[in-house]
């Protein structure tokens, strides 16, 4: 490959720029394929002129029916291909790159594709949370589009998502069972990943949201969240950043 693969993300605050999960979705798969990677920031209030502009599909549909784009979207210079959403890009880098490790077992799309619809279900209860811990991490010049969005979709002020207090609590308890839904997934599995001793694009998933919280729950949170299920947490996340997602 004579060119880095270009990945489109969404920069925050601080010295490490990434902070997405569904973007570290796309970072993990490439660091762990070993393919060189180089990424582009666009601020959310950018990102669909910007795709548009390159011929990026949308991802879904806003409320009014029209489109609504959204990062990961990988450009690849190598073959001219721009692929929208983070498991397509995980199964194009499959098809594309087949001399590099398969996050894709044979066999096991179907299956894998059910694990992310039944991840992405469980951890909806505690979504409040991440929302309101998702707009401590954006940069100043975002706050507005995002509040604007966030409180369109959900038809409250953001302040009054997951305020501190029983709401709060309650939100964190339902990151606790949600964690604890995956635990007793991986407990079943007689191994370290999902498919055992076989690591995938699941645990792809999962460590990906777990890089996520760890940037989103930092000191103590992260602490307490890490030691939960026996400690499974903090130790898949050292596993998974053994691959160097950041380029």
């Amino acid at each position: 490959m004579s060119q880095p693969i270009i990945l489109y993300d969404i920069p925050g605050k601080g010295p490490v720029k990434a902070f997405s999960g569904n973007v570290f979705k796309a970072r993990y798969t490439l660091a762990y394929k070993g393919l060189a990677f180089k990424s582009v920031w666009i601020e959310s209030q950018d990102i669909e002129e910007r795709m548009k502009a390159i011929g990026a599909k949308p991802t879904g549909r806003k409320p009014d029916g029209s489109d609504f784009y959204t990062v990961p979207v990988i450009q690849d210079p190598s073959t001219g291909a721009i692929v929208s959403d983070s498991s397509a890009i995980a199964e194009y880098l499959d098809e594309t790159y087949p001399s590099t490790p398969t996050v894709f077992p044979r066999g096991s799309k179907a299956l894998i594709s059910v694990f992310d619809s039944a991840f992405m279900q469980s951890m909806g209860p505690m979504v409040p949370l991440i929302v309101v811990k998702n707009y401590t991490k954006i940069l100043p010049t975002n706050e507005e589009y995002f509040r604007k969005s966030v409180e369109m979709r959900v038809g409250s002020k953001l302040e009054d998502i997951s305020p501190e207090g029983p709401k709060r609590e309650q939100h964190w308890k339902n990151a606790k069972d949600f964690l604890g839904v995956v635990d007793a997934w991986y407990s079943k599995s007689e191994g370290k990943w999902i498919m055992g001793d076989t690591f995938s694009y699941a645990d792809i998933i999962v460590g990906a949201v777990m890089r996520c919280f760890n940037g989103l729950f930092e000191g103590e949170e992260w602490e307490e969240m890490s030691s939960w299920h026996g400690g499974r947490w903090g130790r898949l996340l050292e596993e998974v950043n053994k691959y160097s997602i950041l380029a």
